[in-house]
């Protein structure tokens, strides 16, 4: 029982998605649901990088556009898309993506650091990166989201 513990620990699950063609993956400890089809709502005046908010299941939430988060567009997009909610104890948020891939199980030793790939700035977000039979994965850092200001 023990050995197969350890095993657990040395693997990550994680909840895939597409954006833009590129495969993101995050903790699935991290994702409370997956919504389809979620109409956002403008808030004027908002920050570029939030589409809005949506009603999910009675909780009012915000949507982020990581495209956005990580430099690569100019302004959030408000169009109907996946929803994927994150939640830690204290705060709940959502991104948006184009699809849903899977949920695959990597092992720990297979991640490597993005700082060899991606910029500073966008390491804070996408801490690491794995190469998978789907293809590269940025690894996402739901934990950030909480902490945006």
């Amino acid at each position: 029982m023990t050995q197969e513990i350890e095993k657990k620990q040395d693997k990550i699950q994680l909840l895939t998605w597409t954006i833009g063609g590129q495969i993101y993956g995050a903790d699935i400890n991290y994702c409370l649901e997956v919504q389809k089809d979620v109409s956002i709502v403008q808030v004027p005046h908002s920050k570029n990088y939030i589409s809005g908010i949506v009603n999910l299941r009675g909780d009012v939430v915000t949507v982020l556009d990581l495209l956005v988060l990580l430099n690569q567009k100019e302004k959030a997009s408000r169009e109907k898309c996946v929803i994927i909610r994150f939640n830690n104890s204290e705060k709940q948020v959502a991104i948006k993506a184009d699809a849903i891939s899977d949920v695959i199980e990597l092992p720990k030793t297979s991640l490597e650091e993005a700082s060899l790939h991606i910029s500073a700035e966008q390491t804070k977000y996408i801490p690491y990166v794995a190469y998978t039979s789907a293809g590269f994965i940025l690894i996402f850092n739901p934990e950030e989201l909480f902490i945006i200001k």
